[in-house]
């Protein structure tokens, strides 16, 4: 009996492995042909399985609905070599109705559309409504995805996605908690840091700082909803330092090394960010001279602003907060 658990047990541990092997790594650039394809995928509400070679320029995906099942991620790897000749891997998967990219260990979540199984109909008969993901998010959203994580050379400006998808955004992930990770300068470069944003926030705030933002010089940037195992690992060395009353933490080389291996480089300036939309809310908030603010007015925009600064507000919400006071 215990031969026969020890074999179980093993046979579990291997198919993890060979489950794990089938995940893309490395650099990749994805042709015009694969991108088109990855959106199809993504609208698919039952496209379960995407995978491609290892140089981007071929891609195919599986149909699968809750019981029937044409192209789980064997059966499409076994397409994609037949058809090409290359070991293919998966880049993308379907899990609990959502899309989520897995290549790099990205593990980028899309927002889930509102859609059912159909059990009944063999995979072949299956009919998508494009519910993969919600209507309202554009090719060029998916694509600005594709380009943060590296896998794509896209420059057009356009709103984030958001995880409620019903709402634009310029000023992605405010609020969102992250860790911030960068090097020293000159004489001091071979010093790694890393900083919790809450944490960081707080610290500062103690010094009079009114706006901090770790991102504003991060070599590279760990969101806890993208990357939650990475993030895990940093705040686990975040929580086990003995110099948390500190705004930054020393970081070790090896996992800095896993940051560079799993995160693409920041190319967001976030300062600028920052101050336009600083310079906007000024902009709409500045009284008339003919309508003075009472000093309750006065008191309450500056307690909505500290909120606002800290992230406990979205603009959007700032905004209606303000116009509330005014009138």
């Amino acid at each position: 009996m215990k031969k026969l658990l020890g074999i179980l047990v093993l046979g579990l541990l291997l198919s993890g492995n060979a489950y794990a092997s089938k995940i893309g790594k490395g650099e990749i650039q994805l042709s015009d042909k694969v991108v088109e394809n990855f959106i199809e995928f993504l609208r698919n509400e039952y496209g379960v399985s995407f995978v491609v070679t290892p140089d981007g320029s071929y891609s195919t995906f599986g149909i699968c609905g809750a019981e029937r099942c044409k192209g789980g991620m064997i059966t499409v790897l076994k397409w994609c070599k037949r058809d090409t000749g290359q070991k293919c891997y998966v880049f993308a998967q379907r899990k609990k109705k959502q899309k989520i990219i897995r290549w790099n260990k990205a593990d980028y979540t899309f927002p889930k559309d509102d859609w059912n199984y159909n059990v009944s109909v063999k995979s072949e008969y299956l009919s998508s409504n494009n519910k993969g993901i919600p209507e309202n998010i554009s090719d060029d959203q998916i694509k600005s995805v594709l380009n943060e994580l590296g896998f794509v050379n896209f420059n057009k400006v356009v709103a984030s996605i958001n995880i409620d998808s019903s709402k634009k955004n310029t000023n992605k992930y405010k609020g969102v908690e992250h860790f911030c990770v960068w090097t020293g300068k000159k004489e001091y470069e071979n010093l790694i840091w890393f900083a919790l944003n809450s944490h960081y926030n707080k610290i500062n705030k103690q010094f009079g700082s009114k706006n901090p933002d770790c991102r504003k010089n991060a070599i590279y940037i760990v969101y806890k909803d993208q990357n939650s195992k990475l993030f895990k690992k940093l705040m686990w060395k975040f929580k086990n330092s003995s110099n948390s009353n500190q705004a930054q933490i020393r970081l070790t080389k090896s996992l800095y090394k896993k940051v560079q291996n799993e995160i693409t480089i920041n190319t967001q300036d976030f300062e600028k960010d920052n101050k336009e939309i600083k310079e906007s809310i000024e902009v709409k908030t500045k009284p008339k001279k003919a309508n003075k603010l009472t000093k309750q007015q006065q008191i309450e925009i500056d307690q909505i602003k500290e909120m606002f600064d800290i992230g406990a507000l979205t603009k959007d919400e700032y905004d209606a907060a303000i116009k509330r006071v005014l009138n």
